[in-house]
C-alpha cells in the first residue's frame, strides 16, 4: 500500500523557499507556497508563468539529485488563507528577524494535526511560537527544527531558477512534542535524504544553542574587522570561507567553547542539553569532513562554501570597501543568536568575555545596546531572542518549559 505523501506550503520567496519549490514537487509532494514579503508572490507568479509554471533549479555535480531540477507548485499566494488550512506541512526556511511576524500572519489558518517545520530553527523559535500562538495553539500542532538548512543555494533569475551548490544528507532535529520525533525524522528523510539525529538529546533549546550562523559569521567578521576603523575603508573584499583566517577560526573555537561551558551550567543545574563542538558537528557529520582536519581547512576547501564574499560594500572613495551592519550577518546572529546565548549564561551564571567583546564590538556599529558591565541589560535586550524577552529568567523558569 502506497501512503500519500502530506501537502505541503513553502512559507517565504528566498533563496532556500525557491530551491524547495522546485525540489518538493519534483519529489511528489503537492506544494503550495506562502510568499507574503513585498511583491514576491506577484514575482514568482509572473515568472512562473514563462515556464508553463516550473521553477528550475540546477543542482551542482556532487550533489543527489544532480543537475536541472523541475518542480511545478501548485499554487503561490501572498494570502495566508488560500494556502496554509490546505497543507498538512508547512516549511519556514527563514530567518529569525521574521518569525514574529510569520506566526502572526498564519496563526488564524492553523488547524490540528499540521507540522510546522522552521529551518534552521534558531533563534529561540519556541519561545516566540509559544508568546504568538499561545500554549492552547502550540498544544494541537508539531513544531520541527531543522538544521542545518537543507541548502546552500542562490537564486540566479528570480521565480525561474536557483543555483543549488550543496544539498546536505546529515541533520540533527529538535521536536515539540518529543513523541512526535519518530514521524518527524521519517518526513525529513524522505524530503532530503541521509540521516537524522537528535539535536543533542532533541529539545529545542538545543535548536536555539547548536553551533551554526552565529558561532560563524560574527567571528569571522570580527576578526576581518580588526584592522579596520570607521571612516578607512579595506582594500578588498575577501571570499568570505575560502579565505577563512588562522584567527577567524581561533575565534569561532573560543566562542564556541564558552557555549559548551553555558550548556555544561546548565545541565548541572537540572537542564540537561548536550551541545558540541561546531568542528565535531557541522564539519565532520553533517558534511564528513576528515577528524584529523581542521576548521580553517574545512571552511577552506568545502565544495559547500564557494563563492560567498563577505558582507562589504563599496567605500565612498569608490576604491575600498566598509561593513555593512545592515546585513543579516549582524542583524540577526547578534541580536538572534549571540544575544541568546548571552542570556543563557547570565541564566546559568557563566562568564563569556568573548561572546561579549563581540557583541559589544557590533551593538557599537549597530547603534544598539545589549551588553552593558557585562551583563545582557541594554536597552534593546527586547529587540532581542535572549529568553530575558520572553519572562524566562531563572534555571526555575527553563525547567517548567522543558522539564516540567
Amino acid at each position: 500500500m502506497i501512503i500519500p505523501k502530506p501537502s505541503v506550503c513553502i512559507i517565504g520567496g528566498g533563496n532556500a523557499a525557491q530551491t524547495l519549490a522546485a525540489l518538493l514537487p519534483h519529489q511528489g509532494y503537492v506544494t503550495r507556497m506562502f510568499a507574503p514579503y513585498m511583491d514576491q508572490a506577484d514575482q514568482i507568479n509572473a515568472s512562473l508563468l514563462e515556464q508553463d509554471g516550473y521553477m528550475h533549479a540546477e543542482f551542482a555535480p556532487h550533489n543527489q539529485p544532480n543537475g536541472l531540477i523541475k518542480g511545478k507548485p501548485m499554487l503561490v499566494s501572498k494570502n495566508p488563507a488560500d494556502v496554509i488550512p490546505k497543507s498538512d506541512v508547512l516549511m519556514m526556511p527563514l530567518p529569525s528577524f521574521t518569525y514574529t511576524s510569520t506566526l502572526t500572519d498564519i496563526k488564524p489558518y492553523l488547524h490540528e494535526g499540521q507540522t510546522l517545520c522552521v529551518t534552521p530553527g534558531q533563534g529561540g523559535f519556541d519561545w516566540i511560537a509559544e508568546d504568538i500562538l499561545g500554549p492552547e495553539l502550540l498544544g494541537k500542532i508539531t513544531i520541527v527544527g531543522l538544521m542545518p538548512m537543507p541548502f546552500n543555494c542562490r537564486i540566479s533569475e528570480f521565480g525561474k531558477m536557483v543555483q543549488v551548490q550543496e544539498l546536505k544528507k546529515h541533520y540533527s532535529i529538535g521536536v515539540i512534542p518529543a513523541a512526535a520525533f519518530d514521524k518527524s525524522k521519517l518526513l525529513i528523510e524522505d524530503m532530503f535524504g541521509g540521516s537524522v539525529l537528535p539535536a543533542g538529546k532533541g529539545t529545542f533549546l538545543e535548536c536555539s544553542m547548536f553551533p551554526i550562523n552565529a558561532i560563524i559569521h560574527p567571528s569571522r567578521l570580527f576578526t576581518l574587522l580588526s584592522s579596520w576603523e570607521e571612516g578607512k575603508e579595506l582594500d578588498e573584499n575577501p571570499l568570505f570561507y575560502e579565505d577563512f583566517t588562522s584567527e577567524g577560526a581561533a575565534c569561532m573555537d573560543e566562542t564556541n567553547k564558552e557555549l559548551i561551558e553555558i550548556g555544561k551550567s546548565l545541565t548541572a543545574q537540572g537542564i540537561p542539553v548536550d551541545i558540541p563542538h561546531i568542528f565535531d558537528w557541522l564539519a565532520c557529520y553533517v558534511y564528513g569532513e576528515p577528524k584529523e582536519s581542521t576548521l580553517q581547512r574545512f571552511f577552506q576547501t568545502s565544495d559547500a562554501y564557494k563563492g560567498f564574499r563577505c558582507p562589504l560594500i563599496p567605500g565612498p572613495s569608490g576604491k575600498g570597501f566598509v561593513p555593512d551592519f545592515t546585513n543579516r550577518y549582524f542583524t540577526e546572529d547578534i541580536p538572534c543568536g549571540l544575544c541568546l546565548y548571552k542570556g543563557l549564561a547570565d541564566i546559568a551564571q557563566v562568564e563569556t568575555p568573548k561572546i561579549d567583546e563581540i557583541i559589544m564590538y557590533c551593538q557599537k556599529y549597530m547603534e544598539k545596546e545589549y551588553v552593558v558591565d557585562g551583563r545582557l541589560i541594554g536597552k534593546d535586550v527586547g529587540e532581542t531572542s535572549a529568553p530575558q524577552k520572553f519572562g524566562i529568567q531563572t534555571i526555575n523558569d527553563l525547567q517548567k518549559l522543558y522539564y516540567p
